[in-house]
């Protein structure tokens, strides 16, 4: 057998990486943060205890790589839209398309970011960073519609954004039955996306 190339070792690198993440969010999710242990993360990945420690130095850094990498997603969701070349609505309705699908391609993903999203616990440990990635996120999508001429565009924005999650929030709960794409366009309708 010949020995593994560097690409190989960093895939290999990544996919343990990846699987120590999922299966921590999904204890963390499930049992809060302080009711997890990191032998209980190291079974339930399929990996010892040393080999989590070779990735993360400790359980909080675990936890911050889970929220960081959630953050991430929507810091790339929402930069790949800011082109100023486009119009102004017709890059928030590629966000909003783009946010939909990808929620709705992996839901059980997202459910437990939310899950984790709702212990205090988490949150007081890292508000700071979810009210600043809040208030940036917000700011663009204003800078969308105020290119746009929108009247109050940081309340549209929040609008926006509530509205939004509260969709998704009740399609990952609710499953497949929920009337996601129909609630997609209704969003776009009424918040004047559908006009381009």
């Amino acid at each position: 057998m010949s020995p593994r190339t560097r690409d190989q070792i960093d895939e290999i690198r990544k996919q343990s990486r990846a699987s120590i993440q999922s299966a921590a969010l999904k204890l963390f999710a499930k049992q809060g943060f302080h009711n997890t242990s990191i032998s209980e993360i190291a079974r339930e990945a399929s990996v010892s205890k040393g080999l989590i420690y070779n990735y993360f130095d400790s359980k909080e850094a675990l936890l911050k790589s889970i929220i960081e990498s959630a953050m991430n997603v929507g810091n790339q969701l929402i930069g790949r839209h800011l082109d100023s070349s486009q119009d102004p609505m017709q890059s928030l309705a590629e966000m909003l398309d783009e946010a939909f699908d990808m929620v709705e391609a992996n839901p059980k993903y997202w459910k437990l970011i939310m899950s984790l999203s709702f212990h205090q616990d988490v949150m007081a440990r890292f508000k700071d960073e979810i009210d600043q990635q809040q208030i940036k996120n917000i700011g663009l999508i204003t800078g969308l519609l105020e290119r746009a001429n929108v009247e109050e565009p940081e309340k549209e924005a929040m609008l926006i954004a509530a509205m939004s999650d509260g969709i998704l929030l009740h399609f990952i709960h609710i499953g497949p039955q929920y009337p996601l794409s129909e609630m997609r366009a209704y969003i776009k309708e009424r918040m004047g996306m559908n006009r381009i």
